[in-house]
């Protein structure tokens, strides 16, 4: 839900605290709604979320894991503020106890929802699976 739009940034409200976010932190929380948001269930958004709920039912292995890396790629290319540039499998990870933890990299554009990418910020975070 959108509460409040000046110049680039966009404030919505935060679905843990119920305050207001903004900038790099509602970027966060929009890739996070997309990563768990299973693919095609949004009437009239058919192509909106990711496959990664499907494959965390599947559980996590070395063989499933260039899957997961797929999803989560594909499903943040529905966020214009962010671009992947690097991702990986964080060390803290737990493979054998179907726990991964997958470390970002990439840049965010301010005003990337609007079409401007002149401005480019570096960008770091996690995305923790269960």
């Amino acid at each position: 839900m959108v509460v409040a739009f000046r110049g680039a940034d966009v404030a919505t409200i935060d679905i843990k605290t119920g305050g207001l976010i903004s900038g790099i932190d509602e970027v966060w929380q929009s890739i996070n709604i997309i990563l768990t948001t299973p693919r095609g269930t949004r009437v009239m958004r058919r192509h909106f979320g990711s496959d990664l709920p499907r494959l965390v039912d599947g559980g996590l292995s070395p063989l499933t894991l260039i899957d997961f890396f797929a999803a989560i790629a594909d499903a943040i290319r529905a966020e214009p503020r962010f671009k992947v540039r690097q991702m990986k499998l964080s060390a803290e990870s737990e493979i054998t106890k179907g726990h991964a933890v997958f470390d970002l990299e990439g840049v965010y554009y301010p005003r990337g929802h609007l079409g401007d990418f002149s401005e480019a910020r570096d960008a770091r975070g996690s995305i923790v699976m269960p």
